[in-house]
């Protein structure tokens, strides 16, 4: 979390084009990535996953589900101690310029309407030393059209996290949204960035009502009604291993869209 928009997550140049084929036989694969940077489109370009290995030269993989819409973190040999090695994802909106297809977003936050997302994950089996979190980035711009790095602010929201990974800043307070208590962490390096923590964790949720979050984030002077929700992204921030984390699911809609 520490530099993570500094690196950027996508260049429209490195969107894959579907799927990759099995050497010799003829067979779709599902599409893989080690690069960098590296992404490629599900659901008919409705979704994008993201490598988006920021913060760490370890190597870093992600395969996309066979079925549904997902991946899976199949290689991360990070050993970071201070930060975040990256941040591999899925996403709906635009980022650095590259819009996803039928986005709903950008939006601007007055008009954002019912946002609601489904996400099931898994942890590795046998995690021992790895250290990680699963959380949502939601970023917000000034600018509808922004094509480099947002410049609004960020606002997470966390399902879990392992022993001694915690968000950017410090706590401030708790709060009840979606039926749970949270913990609401705020800090800043060069953009504020809110970070809800769930007490309880978990490894899904259904129907997650995001708009609760954004009208917090906004109260709380963090977001401004009149800038834009620019994207939605959904992923795991490996700190100390990563190997194994997986999304089997994934939505998010607005207004039932």
């Amino acid at each position: 979390m520490r530099q993570r928009w500094l690196a950027g997550a996508v260049i429209g140049g490195l969107i894959a084009t579907g799927l990759l084929t099995g050497s010799g036989s003829g067979v779709a694969a599902p599409a893989r990535t080690c690069d960098q940077f590296g992404s490629f489109p599900l659901a008919g370009a409705t979704y994008v996953v993201q490598n988006n290995r920021w913060g760490a030269s370890t190597e870093q993989c992600i395969t996309a589900a066979s079925t549904g819409v997902g991946f899976t973190v199949d290689t991360a040999r990070h050993t970071n101690n201070t930060g975040p090695a990256g941040y591999p994802s899925i996403y709906r909106g635009c980022v650095y310029g590259y819009c996803t297809a039928k986005s709903p977003f950008p939006r601007r936050v007055s008009d954002l309407g019912t946002l609601r997302s489904t996400w099931t994950t898994s942890r590795p089996t046998g995690t021992g030393t790895q250290q990680y979190n699963t959380a949502y980035d939601v970023w917000f711009d000034p600018v509808a059209g922004q094509t480099g790095r947002n410049t609004g602010a960020e606002m997470m929201v966390w399902l879990n996290r392992t022993s001694w990974v915690q968000p950017i800043g410090k706590k401030y307070y708790e709060i009840t949204l979606a039926g749970t208590r949270w913990e609401v962490w705020y800090g800043r390096i060069d953009l504020p960035v809110i970070s809800f923590v769930r007490k309880t964790p978990v490894t899904s949720v259904a129907n997650l009502p995001l708009t609760d979050f954004v009208r917090e984030a906004q109260r709380a002077g963090v977001v401004k009604p009149t800038w834009f929700l620019t994207s939605v992204q959904a992923g795991f921030e490996p700190w100390t291993g990563g190997t194994g984390l997986r999304t089997s699911t994934f939505s998010i809609t607005r207004n039932g869209q």
